[in-house]
């Protein structure tokens, strides 16, 4: 059994959550519930639990302050919230859980077990939580967690080159002239990625960022060469609008 805190200022969130714990996920023990965030260290230090599920929007101080008072933060944490796409982005580059409000039985299975095997792996939770505090500061993403083999590697998204599909997972190319395989479809970091001018899908295989952009060459069909001389290729379909974008490029 994995011993877990509910914090939220709604009793009848609480309630809710509680009642859908139990009923769904029989190897979670609540063991206490607190209405804002003070409460909520007291249970933290107090229960030392294995996982927190916290509501954000609280008086006095927010969930992304709770951790501001913890003396040591040994738990998974699970924010309950119902925030723009934007912040949910920001959950999860940061490989940190989250649960949209009103609460779906599957995605509480998901973040659970989600939970469950960080905890088992010891992935250490302090990193994430600086990333998702760093990501949602300035509304734009600046760093991403990637599950990799042994654990989790934070990669600031500046430093991505291009990203390549190859099936369900996905190629990260980095300048340090390193590529990593990660376990996401293309089109998720598309999506992840949608709000970032600097990034362009050129073909279904391919999205890169323009500032690695070495050379455009227009003759068979449209490619690109990046920074680290690989030459990506521009899909007919897409030829258009990636040269009203590169004719914005200042040079």
């Amino acid at each position: 059994m994995y011993k877990a805190i509910i914090i939220d200022d709604e009793a009848k969130a609480r309630r809710l959550l509680q009642t859908l714990i139990e009923e769904n996920c029989p190897e979670i023990d609540i063991v206490a519930m607190a209405e804002d965030v003070p409460n909520g260290v007291k249970a933290i230090h107090q229960y030392q639990p294995d996982i927190v599920f916290s509501d954000i929007d609280m008086p006095t101080y927010n969930g992304f302050q709770l951790l501001d008072f913890v003396d040591k933060i040994n738990f998974e944490l699970i924010y309950c919230t119902a925030h723009n796409d934007y912040a949910l982005k920001a959950f999860e580059v940061s490989a940190v859980g989250y649960l949209v409000k009103p609460i779906q039985i599957s995605l509480l299975k998901a973040a659970v077990e989600k939970a469950v095997r960080l905890i088992q792996t010891k992935t250490p939770i302090a990193q994430r939580i600086d990333t998702l505090k760093e990501n949602i500061k300035d509304n734009v993403l600046k760093k991403i967690a990637l599950p990799v083999a042994d654990g989790l590697q934070f990669v600031d998204v500046a430093d991505i080159i291009y990203l390549e599909a190859d099936g369900a997972y996905t190629n990260v190319v980095l300048s340090t002239n390193s590529k990593l395989l990660i376990s996401k479809k293309l089109k998720d970091f598309e999506h992840i990625l949608s709000n970032n001018p600097i990034f362009f899908r050129t073909h279904r295989s391919y999205v890169i960022n323009l500032e690695y952009i070495k050379q455009y060459i227009k003759s068979d069909g449209g490619s690109v060469r990046m920074q680290n001389n690989a030459e990506i290729p521009v899909a007919r379909e897409r030829k258009d609008s990636f040269q009203q974008v590169i004719e914005n490029i200042k040079l």
